[in-house]
């Protein structure tokens, strides 16, 4: 597949992650959908814990589709104050990811 990538939250109890495998890149609308999800998957306590960082992982998608998509290989970590490992990761390991909604 032309296009891989994922989005985890890590922690020092949790890791989780919705990934992406496709020929098409992920438009901004779909990686939105996958920190949702992602979000949805995991407990109600580790997603409270990380309710900033996955407010900072949408503004980074949503930004990165008004530059036209994020390249590979990109890694951005979104952390959570006051903690040691909590956190929102998005990585794009080839190809490309959230670009413009069609």
């Amino acid at each position: 597949m032309k296009h891989r990538g994922r989005i985890q939250a890590q922690g020092k109890k949790l890791e989780a992650s919705e990934t992406w495998s496709q020929n098409k890149p992920p438009t901004k609308k779909d990686g939105l959908n996958m920190l949702e999800k992602l979000k949805n998957k995991i407990p109600k306590s580790e997603a409270k814990i990380r309710e900033t960082a996955f407010k900072k992982a949408a503004k980074y998608i949503e930004q990165a589709s008004k530059n036209g998509g994020l390249n590979a290989t990109a890694f951005n970590s979104f952390n959570v104050k006051g903690t040691k490992r909590e956190r929102v990761d998005i990585e794009v390991r080839t190809g490309i990811a959230f670009v413009p909604n069609k």
